[in-house]
């Protein structure tokens, strides 16, 4: 897979900007984006948040408000080509199981947008969270979350979706517990992302073509054999106890349930943002777990 050196801030506008223009290449033959789950940046008005200028995995994080109704505010990720993908997708999947994310959302960049806030054109909005315990002990969350339960749903996914960060899940201020920060998790990362739109010969190459052969090559048969789900598990029962065995077990059946036509519509959706052949990939990824999934519950029954 190519390497390509993107700190320099001119060189990442020259491959924002050949993303771009291969993403409008392809929307070319596809009907006009018509979707509740994007926004369009001219409505909004976007400050950096601050204090302590939060700056983490994320990067340098915005808080958005509507013009019309300033109450509606939502955080925003910009910085990595990799942060509205999976956490596009991840809120999707966590949300049809009926598990506790904010709701997620793509911004559109608005014709003749000339602010400057933007790092990338891959924009997450997440609903914002006042949150009364942003980091709750065990102890907490099943004392004041009304879905503590969820704590162990969440477990399972850490795990289905190969995550590899920090496992946050705050209590907000209605009481019940949520899953945030989920950029790190579905094996694809910010290097392979911001070369996947890049239609051009680099050197001797074309990025773009590169990045297709390296994620079709993944077996994703075999994607969890480093991820035992019963080695997890038999931690958390070691840990918590038997309650955390029918939440757990729970996640891996609810993941089959989700309908093909739901997990279509949402990736149509992120492959208006991003190439198809990543959407692709996400529909390849979703349906192996799902088969996993099944195999996991075969063997513990």
């Amino acid at each position: 897979m190519a390497s390509i050196e993107w700190m320099e801030p001119r060189v990442n506008s020259i491959m924002r900007q050949l993303r771009m223009e291969d993403k409008e290449r392809e929307n070319e033959g596809k009907p006009p984006l018509n979707s509740p789950d994007v926004m369009m940046t001219g409505d909004y008005v976007f400050t950096p948040i601050t204090p302590l200028d939060r700056i983490g995995d994320s990067g340098q994080l915005l808080l958005a408000k509507k013009k019309s109704n300033r109450s509606q505010r939502y955080l925003i990720k910009h910085e990595f080509t990799d942060c509205a993908a999976n956490e596009f997708v991840y809120t999707k999947l966590t949300q049809a199981m009926g598990f506790k994310m904010p709701d997620a959302f793509l911004f559109q960049l608005s014709k003749g947008e000339k602010r400057r806030y933007f790092k990338t054109e891959y924009i997450l909005g997440a609903t914002f969270l006042n949150l009364v315990i942003e980091s709750p002990t065990y102890e907490q969350i099943r004392e004041q979350a009304a879905n503590w339960q969820d704590f162990f749903h969440f477990q399972a996914m850490y795990t289905m979706c190969r995550e590899g960060d920090s496992f946050e899940v705050p209590i907000a201020s209605d009481g019940y517990l949520y899953r945030v920060d989920t950029t790190d998790s579905f094996i694809l990362s910010d290097n392979m992302l911001a070369q996947a739109g890049i239609n051009e010969v680099i050197g001797n190459s074309v990025p773009k073509e590169n990045i297709r052969k390296y994620i079709e090559q993944y077996d994703f048969d075999n994607c969890w054999q480093y991820y035992n789900f019963d080695t997890e598990l038999q931690r958390l029962l070691q840990r918590y106890g038997e309650e955390c065995r029918e939440p757990y077990m729970e996640t891996f059946s609810l993941i089959q349930e989700i309908s093909p036509n739901y997990i279509d519509g949402f990736l149509n959706t992120l492959c208006y943002f991003y190439p198809d052949f990543i959407g692709d990939y996400f529909k390849r990824f979703i349906t192996a777990l799902q088969k996993q999934s099944a195999t996991f519950l075969r063997e513990k029954r």
